[in-house]
């Protein structure tokens, strides 16, 4: 059966979008998720014992105290942390899948290009560098110890998620 023209033109249309689409996931992958969340502390807990159990998490997560401001009760750290290489092999995959993708359609609308649609591909992996290159490496942790037994932490999303999964913290939304 032939392709009608209106059938070529909505499906660049339709591989247009989903290009985009992957351009935003790509952009929102290197994209910086620090939150800050709010945990309730154990009443048989003392605020000794949970910053040292605090504090030993992130040390060994390879954090350091940058400063400490003991008016606010406020103790800043930072840590380097390492890009994912499964996420930048994942992101190339994407972006190959995406460039045949998107060859083939070209290849549809302009037969004279034979099978030049595959050197598309050859681009894909400058996905996987523009994730390694543009995550940052330096991350940043600030808690702060509020009255009424919560603990503020203003982290990375995973940071603060591991916390909490590690010292079994009860969040507060």
């Amino acid at each position: 059966m032939p392709a009608t023209i209106p059938t070529i033109y909505s499906t660049l249309l339709l591989t247009a979008l989903l290009f985009y689409g992957l351009f935003s996931f790509l952009r929102g992958s290197i994209r910086d998720r620090t939150v800050d969340a709010l945990f309730a502390i154990d009443s048989g807990t003392t605020d000794d014992h949970l910053l040292k159990q605090v504090r030993n998490h992130f040390n060994q997560r390879a954090f350091r105290v940058v400063d400490i401001d003991p008016q606010r009760d406020v103790a800043n750290l930072i840590g380097q942390v390492k890009p994912s290489l499964f996420l930048a092999v994942f992101l190339s995959a994407l972006a190959a899948i995406g460039m045949v993708c998107l060859g083939l359609v070209i290849g549809i609308l302009i037969p004279d290009l034979g099978n030049l649609w595959l050197w598309f591909t050859v681009v894909s992996p400058i996905a996987g560098v523009f994730y390694w290159r543009g995550t940052p490496r330096e991350r940043r942790v600030s808690l702060q110890l509020l009255p009424d037994a919560k603990l503020k932490v203003r982290a990375h999303k995973d940071e603060i998620e591991e916390l909490q999964r590690s010292l079994k913290l009860e969040k507060i939304d």
